[in-house]
């Protein structure tokens, strides 16, 4: 199979070479400013192919195609022109927008976040690679912290059963009163977002996964909080507040991709493997 992988980071260039390895002919666009492993070929626009692999997310903020490895923007419609009718596109967090744009063409979009198994794996990284941050950030030991992780999802959770491994202050806050009840029975404190200022004060460190705005007040926190933002824009952190605050955060987002970029590329290896395997 011709297989045009586009964009991306470190982890799409892992990507090529493990699916090389496959047997695919591979293609890389809009990575030039990434050494491919050997077989891979790059070229300097997009090429017909029977499948075409976007990053993780597929645009960037401007909703071009997400190429920090490139030099020149693209959008993602013409990279679809260039692709056969009935290609196979696979990407993470599709736009509605490039989805219909595909199915105009007649081709088939197929979205990374909608891949169990790639979502628990990739949020196991990000959990892992936020631990790591915060260690090296923190001027204390974990065990000697007070945390508090704001958001129960993927991510969310298994930051919290990793940092409980180390830190026996581990809280949780959400708007979810199910989730928090939850989190409690599991053996983690839970708060409320409108909980007292005294036990805002008292953490010392702050990570976000919700993707919307959970903690009313970022004045509760000490100056020395550090503060880590590992949802997706716009992210449930304001920097201008957390500036205005005299918080210093930390935007963690692509976390895979710069913590663990074989292990996120294996991740989706699998996913494009099981994917193409069923069309």
């Amino acid at each position: 199979m011709k297989i045009l992988i586009c964009g991306g980071d470190e982890r799409s260039v892992l990507l090529a070479g493990m699916l090389k390895n496959d047997g695919h002919e591979v293609l890389c666009f809009c990575l030039d400013r990434a050494q491919l492993p050997d077989g891979v070929r790059a070229v300097s626009s997009p090429e017909q192919a029977d499948a075409v692999i976007l990053p993780v997310p597929a645009e960037d903020a401007h909703g071009l195609l997400n190429a920090p490895l490139g030099s020149q923007p693209c959008r993602i419609e013409h990279i679809l022109d260039c692709a056969d009718c009935g290609a196979v596109i696979i990407g993470g967090k599709i736009s509605a927008q490039i989805k219909a744009s595909a199915a105009e063409r007649g081709q088939r979009c197929f979205d990374y976040m909608k891949c169990p198994n790639f979502t628990v794996k990739n949020a196991a990284i990000t959990a892992e690679g936020a631990v790591s941050e915060l260690m090296r950030r923190a001027r204390s030991a974990l065990c000697d912290m007070r945390i508090l992780v704001v958001g129960w999802g993927r991510i969310g959770k298994l930051l919290i059963h990793k940092l409980s491994a180390l830190c026996p202050a581990v809280y949780l806050m959400s708007v979810n009163t199910e989730a928090r009840a939850l989190a409690a029975e599991l053996g983690c404190p839970s708060l409320p977002p409108d909980c007292p200022r005294e036990i805002m004060q008292s953490f010392d460190a702050v990570i976000n996964t919700a993707p919307a705005q959970v903690i009313p007040d970022l004045t509760a926190f000490r100056d020395s909080c550090i503060l880590l933002e590992l949802a997706s824009a716009p992210g449930g952190i304001d920097p201008a507040e957390a500036a205005d605050a005299g918080l210093d955060l930390t935007v963690l987002r692509a976390l895979p991709g710069r913590y663990a970029p074989e292990s996120a590329a294996q991740a989706m290896h699998s996913a494009v493997s099981d994917i193409l395997k069923g069309v």
